[in-house]
């Protein structure tokens, strides 16, 4: 999933926010101050840290008041999800920026690696946003890549670095990331719609697997790292915080007899196809390595090879590559960051997978795309190009390997032939993960083909959720919805899961799917030689009381409940699969319109569509 930011902090301790700098008459950068409204009785310690690091990174040695300061003014967890509500947004975006601009100015003087690394650890460790072996790990993981970007980026901004970093803080990226693809003119045609006669045929989506080879039942649950329930975390301090057998609701993945497991569990089905939206590695995400992953993804591929009768369609989630997040652009040469290992991998394991060869555009960038039946086309694509998170986003962000280009082609070609087109992704474009122009331009494909496209699938949440998409020169027009596969790791708060669609034979639309689980809670207190109890937990049509899963259909969801806030409860309950952990604490009238919100948003910054159901909500 990767809804853990960790490997920001590499560089994040350094950019956590960004203030345009100013060149002065020597050529120097002027470091910019803060405005006075950031200031007030209770900000003394905010002050001293910018004061701090103003004098610790020029001159390498932090002054005597730095490390208290730092001690009363934690970030603990910076990185990790929902820390946008708990910290000052515009002080975290000031400090980075202000790093960020230092950094900049003592590099182009000559600031070397590993000074800039020991820094980078030091603000790390003793800003309190990650455990000492955290942050090193990731930082030596991350560090060359950020000075390749700092020495090969002449015009390079802290609102560049911490406007993408840091979207979700809001901190400004100035007039960066800005750009557009081209489109056809015209709108897709009308296609006809489906209905209760027709015959209809099934596709499992698993996503969000996360193997993790470390897991160790009885382990320690409690451990304050990214991942926990590793071996060598150290012993449970207690029965409570003993990691189940199974998996755990406390950011703990995937063990392998879990993954044999639900492979077991899934073959009771009938399906046509498998989608696999992605996330293979596990988040202990400080210790990577090429082998490493490689030997996991080949292990998932091959078991998916033998356990399914069926063509399985993979794309990538963000944990795939080395480091995690990391896809360099073609004009990055450097071989140190190639991740050209991954899609050779992908391209032979895929191709097997999939039954023909897609080597081509998978080697170019892991995106492809293919024809199941006469008027039915996969198309596959890798979002996770646009993850905010992504380092090189900040050396080249502009449709990177050309592929939104090539998405809306590929669909210019479906259209012409008649077919009806299946899009998977990893990343959903509306959450702050998703940089905002390559969501928005995202969007502007959906819009164009909208009748062409009868189903988009996603996962990287770990949530089940949905998002509606509207015409962007009509906002109140439904012409698209995705949906997220969930996951089978609980990491966190949640039950394992997958889902089972009904698919219209002729048309290819969407007409219902059937979410799968089993309570985590249950599973581990009885003995590990028992299966789970894997059960139906809701029908989506059943559920709302709508048709179908066509996006006028979902969209009427979004306004009953608006009115209806029992059907949010419903919502929030699915979301987490009925997992106890989740629904232990509840969702409040501030959750639940945050849920609406989630909905009906497809691009990061655009909420006319949640404004509107907001106020019905506010009515009721």
């Amino acid at each position: 999933m990767a809804r853990f930011r960790i490997l920001s902090v590499a560089i994040c301790v350094f950019l956590l926010p960004f203030v345009a700098i100013e060149a002065n008459n020597e050529g120097r950068s002027k470091v910019p101050q803060p405005p006075s409204t950031y200031f007030s009785s209770d900000t003394s310690d905010f002050e001293l840290v910018v004061r701090g690091l103003k004098e610790y990174i020029p001159s390498q040695n932090p002054p005597d008041y730095f490390n208290t300061a730092m001690e009363n003014y934690q970030l603990t967890h910076l990185f990790r999800e929902g820390m946008e509500d708990i910290y000052d947004n515009p002080q975290i975006c000031y400090i980075c920026n202000l790093a960020v601009d230092l950094v900049i100015l003592e590099r182009r003087e000559g600031m070397t690696r590993d000074t800039l690394a020991e820094e980078a650890e030091y603000l790390c460790i003793h800003l309190g946003i990650e455990s000492r072996r955290v942050c090193l790990g990731v930082i030596e993981l991350n560090i060359d890549a950020f000075i390749y970007i700092l020495d090969n980026y002449p015009d390079l901004t802290s609102n560049r670095i911490c406007g993408s970093v840091l979207q979700t803080l809001g901190c400004p990226k100035g007039d960066a990331y800005e750009w557009s693809i081209n489109l056809p003119s015209g709108n897709s045609p009308d296609r006809p719609k489906p209905n209760d006669t027709t015959d209809s045929f099934k596709i499992l989506q698993l996503s969000d697997i996360h193997y993790d080879p470390n897991y160790t039942p009885s382990g320690n649950a409690e451990c304050g790292e990214p991942i926990c329930c590793q071996e060598d975390q150290g012993e449970a301090p207690s029965e409570e915080a003993a990691c189940g057998y199974w998996t755990d609701y406390r950011d703990a993945d995937v063990p392998w007899h879990l993954v044999e497991e639900t492979i077991r569990q899934v073959n009771t089905q009938e399906f046509d196809y498998v989608y696999y939206t992605g996330d293979i590695i596990n988040h202990r995400v400080w210790e990577t390595s090429v082998t490493n992953n490689t030997n996991t993804i080949s292990q998932l591929y091959s078991y998916f090879k033998d356990s399914f009768a069926v063509p399985v369609y993979p794309i990538f989630g963000n944990h795939e590559p080395h480091p995690l997040n990391t896809w360099p652009t073609e004009s990055v040469t450097d071989e140190q960051f190639s991740i050209q290992w991954l899609f050779e991998l992908a391209a032979d394991a895929w191709s097997d997978l999939v039954g023909e060869d897609i080597r081509e555009t998978v080697l170019k960038g892991g995106y492809y795309t293919v024809s199941p039946k006469p008027g039915f086309r996969i198309i596959a694509i890798n979002s996770n190009l646009c993850y905010s998170f992504n380092w090189w986003l900040i050396f080249e962000d502009k449709d990177p390997y050309g592929q939104l280009q090539w998405l809306a082609d590929t669909l210019k070609q479906a259209e012409d032939n008649n077919e009806s087109v299946h899009i998977l992704s990893h990343i959903p474009t509306g959450t702050s993960d998703s940089l905002s122009v390559w969501g928005r331009e995202y969007s502007r494909i959906i819009d164009r083909f909208a009748n062409t496209i009868t189903g988009q699938f996603n996962g990287h949440t770990h949530k089940d959720e949905f998002s509606v998409y509207y015409n962007r020169s009509e906002p109140s027009q439904a012409v698209g919805v995705v949906f997220n596969g969930a996951s089978l790791t609980p990491f966190s708060l949640s039950n394992p899961s997958y889902k089972l669609y009904d698919v219209d034979a002729t048309t290819f639309a969407l007409k219902d799917y059937e979410e799968w689980t089993f309570n985590l809670t249950l599973a581990n207190s009885q003995p590990s030689s028992q299966s789970p109890e894997w059960y139906k937990l809701y029908s989506f049509v059943e559920a709302y009381g709508v048709e179908s899963l066509d996006a006028v259909e979902v969209d009427k969801v979004l306004l009953k409940m608006a009115e209806d806030h029992s059907l949010l409860d419903d919502y929030f309950k699915f979301k987490f699969r009925n997992g106890d952990a989740g629904l232990a604490a509840g969702c409040d009238d501030d959750c639940q319109k945050a849920n609406l919100c989630q909905m009906a948003t497809t691009v990061f910054g655009e909420d006319a569509r949640c404004n509107l159901l907001l106020d019905l909500y506010d009515q009721k």
